[in-house]
């Protein structure tokens, strides 16, 4: 009888593995095309598609060659027609020269090929350079012919780092500085979304993959997904077998799950404190003098607005408003109107020292003083005299000092039901 590994070395090889190349793009998977070259096939990158592994010839002596386009990167000199697996050298490739393995089933290539990615992948996170690590990871996950359980945990293991990167919390360092910057880098705040992903994507694959669902739970308790991190959590305790054997790794899971449910609360609760504080009035404080001196100085402007001088003469501009007066038209009424009140103002104003006669800027720095002592919540009966005065020159407060231009939007187009029935922007008839 033949043993496994004599019949498997005696049949011809169906793809190589290439890796460890100094040239990165050199490195994958390489399958029989079927077309041969010198007396052996020829073997095409699955990726980088003018890629050849192939035998060729140098003068009176043959070897094997990678490379792409008449540009040989690697090559080893040997008279076999299988392709050696060592002593391969480096020619217009970058250093070092690749290792070389060759396999008589594509799918033992494929899972050979995603081993060697996922070994630098380790060896990349181990060193702290988790992006590097994903991106291998990924690269392991482009192996074709690989069974469902090993492609899930490819993805648990690429959870994993995303998770480490979300957590790292590193900051760059910002341009023409010596130190690091202020400003979190986005990425990792977005790493374990990824993470929660990857998780979900590998229990597709394998609902029994503990790895991911653990792995999967950490990156949502990190961000405060809390009922995905439940589940997930949840599934991880369920993928653990029965058994006395597995009880440490089964109660693990569920002190997560437990302490998920515990920091959601936690923090539900102190958003309600949060809220509760929010809404709680701050106590402003408010000088005496300044409220003292508010009621008087609002106390006399309100009774200078009571002479018959001010009254009749606004009385009849007032008379003048009216449905159908253009804005011009009323702008200069306002304006009138405006006028007679700083005529009465204008000597209170001045005992306080607001040259408010000539002055846009004085008549608004008096009424923001007036404003501001009224909207601490501690001067009632300031607020009502200025409601009062409001009232009676029937101008807004922002408006005593100088006109303001109110924004005006045109909603003539808006789709509506007129009411006949129909259905369409405002005074237009319906086709």
């Amino acid at each position: 009888m033949f043993e496994f590994d004599e019949l498997e070395a005696a049949l011809p090889p169906e793809a190589y593995v290439v890796h460890g190349a100094g040239s990165p793009e050199a490195n994958g998977l390489y399958v029989d095309i079927h077309i041969e070259a010198f007396g052996a096939p020829i073997f095409r990158h699955t990726v980088m598609s003018d890629l050849l592994l192939a035998r060729e010839r140098a003068g009176e002596r043959h070897g094997w060659l990678i490379g792409a386009n008449r540009r040989p990167l690697y090559g080893v000199r040997t008279e076999e027609t299988k392709c050696s697996q060592s002593g391969w050298r480096s020619f217009k490739g970058e250093k070092p020269a690749p290792a070389v393995e060759g396999f008589s089933s594509l799918a033992d290539a494929a899972r050979r090929l995603a081993e060697v990615w996922c070994q630098e992948a380790e060896s990349l996170a181990n060193e702290g350079k988790f992006r590097l690590a994903a991106e291998s990871y990924k690269k392991a996950l482009g192996a074709p012919d690989l069974p469902p359980r090993r492609r899930a945990e490819i993805h648990a293991l690429r959870a994993r780092t995303f998770r480490q990167l979300a957590e790292t919390k590193k900051k760059p360092q910002q341009a023409g500085s010596d130190r690091p910057g202020d400003l979190e880098d986005p990425l990792h705040g977005l790493a374990a979304e990824w993470a929660i992903e990857e998780a979900e994507e590998a229990l597709k694959l394998d609902e029994k993959c503990f790895l991911a669902g653990w792995e999967g739970a950490i990156a949502a308790k990190h961000i405060g997904w809390w009922n995905k991190g439940r589940l997930l959590a949840k599934k991880a305790m369920q993928s653990v077998p029965q058994g006395p054997q597995h009880r440490a790794q089964r109660e693990t899971a569920n002190t997560l799950f437990i302490l998920l449910a515990e920091e959601e609360q936690e923090e539900k609760a102190r958003k309600v404190r949060e809220m509760q504080k929010a809404r709680q009035r701050p106590e402003v404080q408010l000088d005496p003098k300044e409220l003292e001196w508010a009621r008087e100085v609002a106390l006399q402007l309100k009774e200078a607005l009571k002479t018959e001088d001010f009254r009749r003469p606004h009385h009849q501009l007032w008379k003048l408003i009216g449905p159908g007066l253009m804005k011009k038209d009323a702008d200069e009424i306002f304006g009138e109107i405006r006028n007679l009140v700083w005529e009465k103002w204008n000597s209170v104003a001045w005992l306080q020292g607001y040259r408010t006669t000539w002055d846009v800027k004085a008549r608004q720095k008096l009424c923001s003083r007036l404003v501001n002592v009224a909207n601490t919540g501690r001067a009632d009966d300031v607020k009502a005299l200025i409601k009062e005065i409001e009232d009676r020159v029937c101008l807004e407060w922002p408006d005593i000092a100088e006109a303001s231009d109110k924004v005006e939007h045109d909603e003539t187009w808006a789709w509506t039901r007129r009411e006949d029935g129909t259905w369409g922007a405002w005074g237009r008839p319906t086709k």
